[in-house]
């Protein structure tokens, strides 16, 4: 699967129905995940594998770029793969702390067609020999392993030959066919037998592919809201089974699970696939949904019907909430042609749409609960012409410019602006693409824009309507770009702290183009921060309005349900009297170790506690490669953490002895306490330095932070663990002032952006919030279609020039302090997981009350619910018994924040006992 663009949840049942097919049917033993091809990496995929079974993984793509350290274009002569900064064998880990051993393919799954090609056996050895070679400089031990598989290939034919006659004649090396099994156990026995430990590895392994995020945008609409509506459909099923012993719908979940599944293959979310495999994919997706609200609709109905009545009363909307905290939130309901009222008999703040549905702002309605509302005879307005460019609710005011396209001019909060003086916000920008990428081909698959600007929307002037409802304010923008009309709605609804944002594209007949909508932050020293899988981490810079024949690489990622511009951990940076001279965020790091031995004694704990914090991390040698050169690494670092003194360390001799003053105040430091952190000041600042094609690798390119101690360094990493417990550690620096360069203190703000399925987003080093819409791309295999008769939209282009009326959804937030004080993991689930309704006109045993919770996750808002769902999946498994949630259930949830936290649960019924569980 593709699992960066996906939910942890759908990675979660992923794995459970390969190994119920792999054990259950066929009889097997499943102890690897063997993602050759994927485009891209969930950072908590290992350990998600590591809590299914899975002891190990291998793949192709990764850390460095789509094919490898040894290849810039598939088929040409592999170079030297030394330029990796870790050996190929590693333990992968994710930011849950746990993380299995991973061998990554560094001369990529296709390793072996050169094998298989050779006509004779005696040239496929030498090839198989000649691959060795290489492999072996880059391996962890003396076991390298060569894929001899590919694409749609047969099995090689030479394998068997080589096992046989090669080991014949020669002892060393031996080539002995086996399974990823058989590899990894000699690997472990050899590091067993000498002591050894492989390196730690939390880096970020994206991006691989940038333009998969954004290809067939509506795959991946269509999947985020099928994903979601399933698993809370999935949840309210459990909970009408236990509280109302409505029948558990086993069959229909299984199928929406399976389709949602099949569709998270690496050549179906991505949207690399051809136009007759996307109208098959839809089709799955369709029903994935449908199933979906059927079942929610149905165990909704069934415990609406056990709230209990008012005297009198015939008629209540019983609103159900999702998401695992209380909160007042907007919800969206078919009009029942009556006046939803509060617990005092009042009419609730609401507005009736044009479509006939009813927008009610719901205070206090219970997490994973629900709230009845009493109906009252009446009809609610609609929405009311205002005045101005300006809207406003308890949290944002904002102003749009007509003349600028209806761009956002002014983003206030609590009378702070949120934007850059003079900029604008949701503008749309049309970029010009290659049809394929010039030096990768593959359209689909990557981003490849020609560095010109086709249209942005601040160059033409907007109709502007405000207006306004006892619901909220709202402003709709409606221009003409040329490529496209588009109509934008702008809306702050009462008592919601959000701004709630749709863009809707008509009229669309281009080609080869990428339409973004842009927010310029007036964060100032903040990096980009996502979130991912059930976790958040730190991130690089982007480049926007470039183009990819001279720069390939535009740092793209996919987000998960937000991205955002701030800080996930930080360096307050001191002089030598202890005064802060501000704090420098950092979210991607480099950790220098003297050698390799110290990476395994050392490495593990301290990357372990970045990554919970939200800073991914390469475990390097200080005489080995440095990370940060685009042309060989995926992503580049931010700062690099030392360990060891100058006599120990030479990445910290080099840096010193520019830098005598940090020397002396390291010495210093050790003199009076025996464990210093010193901070070692960049030549410049970040932002100057971040360039498109940027080469990192010199050390004075970036902050370097020394920690040591008067032995081998436990205690100086030790102590920056217990430091970073608050997501900020000390420094000294030397130089004063210059510590810090202009623009690299973070000033304490956050601004995100919130998406429902749109997840493709970069940030620049200006601090521009940059989130992808769509594209229209006419590389191979676009338009491709296999078995006639050939499908076409009705103007004859191919379904992946998207040529239709496109809605996309999404929000902003901000505010002061990092992710975790905006609680911005909640706010992406909750963006995602609106409040429901159903109507109720009579109720059956009626026991429910009629605002009340039906599982309670404590702390409210540090724990998120992934799944709740009966105990055991037996049709994964081949079986025919029925699942039964009165037999026990599963309850999978996650913390949010990077800390650890004592979580409780309470169920509608009482618990007869529990015990944590593996996937």
């Amino acid at each position: 699967p593709n699992t960066n663009l996906t939910g942890a949840e759908a990675t979660v049942r992923n794995a459970l129905y390969g190994d119920g097919y792999q054990r259950g049917v066929m009889g097997a033993s499943p102890e690897t995940a063997w993602q050759l091809d994927a485009f891209g990496h969930d950072p908590q995929f290992p350990g998600l594998m590591a809590d299914a079974g899975i002891t190990s993984s291998s793949w192709a793509r990764g850390p460095f770029h789509q094919w490898g350290p040894t290849l810039s274009v598939f088929g040409e002569e592999p170079r030297d793969p030394q330029r990796m900064q870790f050996p190929a064998e590693f333990d992968w880990i994710a930011p849950s702390g746990r993380g299995i051993l991973t061998a990554y393919m560094v001369n990529h799954y296709g390793a072996g067609w050169a094998i298989d090609n050779a006509p004779t056996l005696p040239e496929a050895e030498q090839a198989a020999f000649k691959l060795f070679r290489g492999l072996k400089k880059v391996a962890l031990t003396r076991n390298v392993l060569l894929p001899v598989g590919g694409d749609y290939a047969p099995p090689c034919r030479w394998v068997m030959g080589i096992h046989r006659h090669w080991n014949e004649r020669y002892v060393w090396p031996r080539f002995v066919s086996a399974i990823p099994r058989d590899f990894f156990a000699a690997v472990r026995a050899e590091l067993t037998a000498e002591g050894r430990r492989a390196s730690p590895q939390t880096r970020d392994m994206n991006p691989v592919y940038t333009g998969k995020d954004v290809s067939y945008i509506d795959t991946k609409q269509a999947q985020r809201y099928g994903e979601t509506r399933l698993a809370d459909a999935e949840a309210w099923a459990t909970l009408a089974s236990l509280v109302a012993g409505h029948p558990y719908p086993d069959a229909a979940l299984d199928k929406a699970w399976r389709q949602l599944i099949y569709g998270a293959h690496h050549d179906a979310i991505t949207g690399s696939e051809s136009d007759q495999v996307y109208i098959d994919l839809l089709t799955g997706w369709r029903e994935l949904y449908d199933l979906a609200e059927t079942v929610h609709t149905d165990a909704t109905d069934a415990l609406a019907r056990m709230v209990a009545q008012l005297p009198g009363s015939t008629h209540d909307l019983v609103v159900f909430n999702a998401a695992t905290r209380e909160r007042q939130d907007v919800l969206a309901v078919a009009d029942p042609g009556m006046v939803p009222l509060d617990d005092t008999g009042l009419p609730l703040p609401a507005v009736r749409e044009e479509d006939g549905e009813l927008r009610v702002v719901v205070p206090e309605v219970p997490g994973l609960g629900l709230k009845a509302l009493p109906l009252a005879e009446g009809s609610v307005a609609g929405w009311a012409p205002g005045e101005g460019t300006t809207i406003r609710n308890e949290f944002y005011e904002v102003t749009v410019d007509p003349s600028r396209g209806g761009g956002v001019s002014s983003l206030r909060q609590g009378g702070r602006e949120l934007l850059r003086p003079g900029d604008i916000g949701n503008e749309l920008v049309v970029q010009e693409e290659y049809a394929r990428h010039p030096r990768f081909g593959e359209g689909p698959w990557h981003l490849t824009p020609t560095g010109v600007t086709a249209a942005r929307s601040r160059d033409v002037t907007a109709d502007i309507d405000v207006e306004h409802s006892a619901a909220g304010q709202r402003i709709t923008v409606r221009a003409d770009l040329g490529l496209f009309r588009y109509t934008q709605r702008l809306t702050l609804w009462k008592g919601v702290d959000r701004l709630d944002l749709s863009t809707t594209v008509d009229g669309y007949d281009g080609a080869d183009r990428l339409i973004r909508v842009r927010w310029p932050s007036d964060v100032r020293g903040g990096l980009p921060v996502h979130e991912v899988a059930d976790a958040v981490i730190g991130r690089g810079f982007g480049f926007v309005e470039v183009d990819s024949e001279r720069f390939p690489w535009t740092l793209d990622n996919p987000a998960n349900t937000w991205f955002g511009l701030g800080s996930t951990a930080r360096v307050a940076v001191h002089d030598d009297s202890g005064t802060l001279l501000g704090q420098r965020a950092f979210g991607v790091a480099e950790l220098v170790y003297v050698d390799w031995e110290a990476a395994g004694e050392l490495g593990a704990p301290l990357a372990a506690a970045l990554v919970r914090a939200g800073v991914t991390a390469t475990s390097t040698i200080a005489g080995g490669p440095r990370y940060g050169d685009l042309e060989v690494d995926s992503n580049l670092p931010d700062l690099r953490i030392a360990v060891g003194g100058p006599d120990h360390n030479s990445v910290v001799a080099e840096a010193l002895a520019m830098d005598p003053a940090a020397g002396r105040e390291l010495r210093r430091r050790l003199g009076e306490s025996g464990v210093a952190a010193v901070w070692v000041a960049p030549r410049a600042s970040l932002r100057e330095e971040w360039v498109p094609g940027a080469d990192l690798r010199d050390l004075e390119r970036l902050p370097l932070l020394v920690v040591a101690d008067t032995g081998d360094g436990a205690k100086a990493v030790n102590a920056l663990i217990a430091d970073l417990d608050d997501f900020t550690v000390s420094a000294t620096a030397a130089g004063g002032s210059e510590a810090l360069p202009p623009g690299d203190a973070w000033d304490g703000h956050s601004f995100a952006v919130l998406n429902r399925g749109t997840p493709g987003c970069v940030v620049t080093s200006s601090g521009d919030l940059c989130m992808s819409l769509m594209r229209s791309c006419t590389g191979w295999p676009s338009g491709i279609w296999v078995d006639p008769p050939r499908r076409t939209t009705p103007d004859g282009s191919g379904f992946q020039l998207q040529r239709w009326s496109h809605t996309f959804e999404y929000a902003v937030v901000a505010g002061e302090g990092d992710w975790r004080d905006g609680e911005l993991p909640a706010r992406g689930h909750e963006f995602n997981h609106p409040l429901t309704a159903r109507l109720r006109t009579e109720a059956e045993n009626p026991v429910l009350p009629r605002k009340g919770a039906l599982l309670q996750l404590e702390p409210a808002g540090e724990v998120l619910l992934d799944a709740l769902k009966p105990a055991g999946s037996p049709l994964a498994r081949g079986s025919v018994e029925r699942a039964d949630p009165g037999r026990g259930v599963v309850i999978r949830m996650h913390e949010v924040n990077g800390r650890e936290v004592r979580a409780s649960v309470r169920g509608p019924l009482a618990w007869t006992g529990g015990a944590r569980a593996d996937v």
